[in-house]
């Protein structure tokens, strides 16, 4: 420890020295011939640094001439108007970014909307996007006119909440159960009224839609009656709910 302090001494006292050219390498281990072994090295390193940051430092005042001249610059190039801007002639790198941006930004924008829409179809009862599924269920009823095709929608809109309630059911969410049947119940009587407005204009297509809507409900009975024999007691009232909410569609249907 002591020669290591000795050593910093002799580089902190001799650096300065080495800088103006005073003193060299050599001249300095002559004066400590016993430390030449240890102190070669040290001042090796010293000399090297001090001549690399020579070989980078700028010339006095570079950084004040450097601010005039950009200043000067800036001063000498009057701002474009509005319309000289425009027309100013663009190079062709410049007029195809001008074009493929925003129609980069419209597809991005898109895939999130068509991402989003499906997730929100894919969600069930607790999912964040369920309540976007309903909204975008209500849009598309209410941008459709035909009075057939509205009430195929209603009956796919019956099936949705069949197929919620049962997911549930599977996975274990046994308190959305009784709000699920609430909305499958409300559905299926939409679904029964829109029946009834076709049947006076097309029957054939009304004949059809009632067995459509029939067989979804029976279905949905048979699930339910195997869900039910194998779900815990808690699952058991929301069940029975959805159990009553079928029957009485069948019924209505018949």
């Amino acid at each position: 420890m002591k020669i290591e302090r000795q050593i910093e001494q002799i580089i902190n006292t001799y650096s300065p020295a080495i800088s103006s050219g005073d003193e060299t390498l050599e001249s300095i281990l002559a004066m400590y011939p016993q430390l030449a072994n240890e102190l070669r090295p040290r001042l090796e390193a010293v000399i090297f640094l001090q001549q690399v940051r020579l070989s980078v430092a700028t010339r006095p005042g570079f950084i004040h001439d450097s601010r005039k001249y950009l200043e000067a610059q800036i001063k000498s190039m009057p701002p474009l108007g509005y319309w000289r801007n425009l027309l100013r002639r663009s190079s062709p790198q410049r007029l195809v970014f001008n074009i493929l941006a925003p129609v980069i930004v419209l597809l991005l924008l898109a895939l999130v909307i068509n991402n989003t829409v499906l997730t929100a179809r894919l969600s069930i009862p607790g999912d964040p996007l369920f309540s976007t599924k309903l909204v975008i269920e209500d849009v598309q009823l209410a941008l459709t006119f035909n009075q057939v095709d509205k009430t195929d929608l209603q009956i796919q809109q019956s099936r949705e909440r069949t197929l919620e309630f049962i997911e549930l059911v599977m996975e274990g969410d046994y308190q959305y159960l009784p709000n699920a049947a609430a909305r499958m119940e409300t559905e299926i009587d939409a679904s029964l009224h829109a029946l009834n407005n076709v049947s006076k204009n097309e029957p054939a297509s009304q004949i059809a839609m009632v067995t459509e809507l029939r067989d979804i409900l029976s279905n949905e009975l048979f699930m339910l009656d195997v869900l039910k024999s194998t779900s815990p007691t808690t699952a058991q009232p929301g069940i029975n709910l959805a159990i009553q909410v079928a029957q009485s569609g069948i019924l209505a249907l018949r």
